[in-house]
């Protein structure tokens, strides 16, 4: 009985555990899922945390980004910009290089010009030429002097004067004077601007270059290095026409002391050398001759027989038949003339025309039995003049024919002893009836 009461109790307190094992499941699964949900919320915090960060750093590098795109759109316009200018400098640059090829090339031409008798004229057709001006004035370095005007026609003779005044002023300043307001200028209405620079050459002022009326605008920065550089090669210009001028005088003297040297030693060639140049370049003319080349024919005409210098009197005035040694002395003249020149550099291009202007057409000449175009045309030249003035003026051994007939002697010989197209010209220049010509 006694184990049966203690197994009764001990049941009795194993329901008892059960029971409060039973209430208690629920509180434990409840704090579990508190903690649980507790854990979630916890870790939803913390990823809300994570993207907001995230977030955050997202606007940072869009804020970036756009930043960026904003500074590569600013700096691809600059580039734009960059190259608009780069173009637009390379078109100025390419203005500028024709304009400075086209300066170039107007005063390579001033420059072929120097011994032109026009140059002041050429200056200021360039001038107005390159910068659009309508008028032009050039004046002596005072100020006063012209020595070449354009477009005045078109101006009063008070418009007039008041442009020598200020080439007047000019004259007193180094610098270019540029007026482009109307209003300051005398009578606005007929002066539109004006531009006005001293032509200088090795320091020394040497005239005053002026331009009025540029219709196209006023006179820029441009207008002005032109200027310059038109005064600059304009100076160098007359100072070397000048210098050349003399030059030609001084060669002009020499010259004339030769021929009178020649002239006086044979009294019958007096007048022969002139009249022998003078015709000489009438005939060089007909032929085709450019200007440039006809003071050598002149000089080499006047001198052809400057070698007789070194013929003994007694052979060069014998008014008897020559003996053979006495005829080869007289020959000897063009070889004396010959060396002469060539030791003269100014004279030494004369030199092959008046060595051979004795050769003969069909080659029995001399010295040297050259033929056809073989000799030197300018020899040519002077044969047939030389014979022509020789067969009509008087010599120790014979007289003078007349005019018809010394052409008719020439045009018999021309093919043989002269150059027929030489002969043909001369005929031209004397015209039809040879004893009435002004030559």
């Amino acid at each position: 009985m006694k184990n049966e009461g203690i197994s009764e109790m001990q049941h009795v307190a194993s329901d008892g555990n059960n029971v409060d094992a039973d209430e208690k499941a629920p509180f434990e699964t409840l704090n579990t899922l508190e903690q649980s949900v507790e854990a979630v919320h916890s870790a939803v915090l913390a990823m809300a945390r994570e993207n907001e960060r995230l977030n955050s750093k997202i606007q940072a590098l869009e804020q970036k980004l756009a930043q960026r795109e904003a500074d590569l759109q600013v700096e691809k316009e600059r580039k734009e910009d960059l190259k608009r200018q780069h173009r637009g400098l390379q078109a100025q640059l390419k203005t500028a290089h024709e304009d400075n090829s086209n300066l170039h090339l107007e005063v390579l031409d001033l420059h072929g010009e120097l011994r032109a008798d026009s140059l002041p004229e050429l200056i200021l057709q360039l001038a107005t030429r390159l910068t659009g001006a309508e008028v032009g004035l050039f004046t002596q370095a005072d100020g006063d002097g012209t020595l070449a005007e354009l477009g005045f026609g078109t101006l009063s003779e008070g418009l007039s004067q008041a442009l020598y005044g200020y080439s007047r002023r000019v004259a007193q300043i180094e610098e270019p004077l540029i007026e482009n307001n109307s209003e300051a200028l005398p009578d606005g209405a007929g002066l539109v601007n004006l531009a006005a620079l001293q032509v200088v050459s090795k320091g020394r002022a040497v005239g005053v270059l002026l331009l009025a009326n540029k219709r196209s605008g006023g006179f820029d920065d441009n207008d002005t290095r032109i200027l310059l550089a038109i005064g600059q090669h304009a100076g160098i210009a007359l100072e070397n026409n000048r210098l050349h001028s003399e030059l030609e005088q001084s060669h002009s003297a020499t010259i004339a002391v030769l021929a009178d040297a020649i002239e006086a030693k044979d009294a019958y060639t007096r007048g022969h050398c002139e009249s022998v140049a003078k015709i000489a370049v009438a005939v060089a003319e007909r032929l085709g001759v450019g200007k440039e080349n006809l003071d050598e024919i002149r000089y080499a005409a006047l001198l052809h027989d400057v070698g007789k210098i070194g013929v003994p009197d007694g052979i060069l005035l014998k008014p008897g038949k020559l003996l053979p040694e006495e005829f080869s002395m007289i020959q000897r003249h063009s070889l004396i003339g010959r060396d002469l020149m060539a030791r003269v550099p100014k004279f030494s291009t004369l030199a092959t025309a008046i060595f051979h202007h004795h050769e003969r057409y069909d080659g029995a000449g001399y010295p040297e039995g050259l033929s056809g175009e073989e000799i030197p045309l300018f020899s040519r030249i002077i044969c047939v003049v030389d014979a022509f003035d020789a067969m009509t003026s008087t010599r120790p051994y014979r007289t003078p024919v007349s005019r018809v007939d010394a052409i008719k002697e020439l045009e018999s010989c021309a093919g043989s002893h002269f150059d027929p197209s030489v002969v043909s010209a001369i005929v031209q220049v004397l015209g039809c009836e040879p004893d009435d010509a002004a030559l």
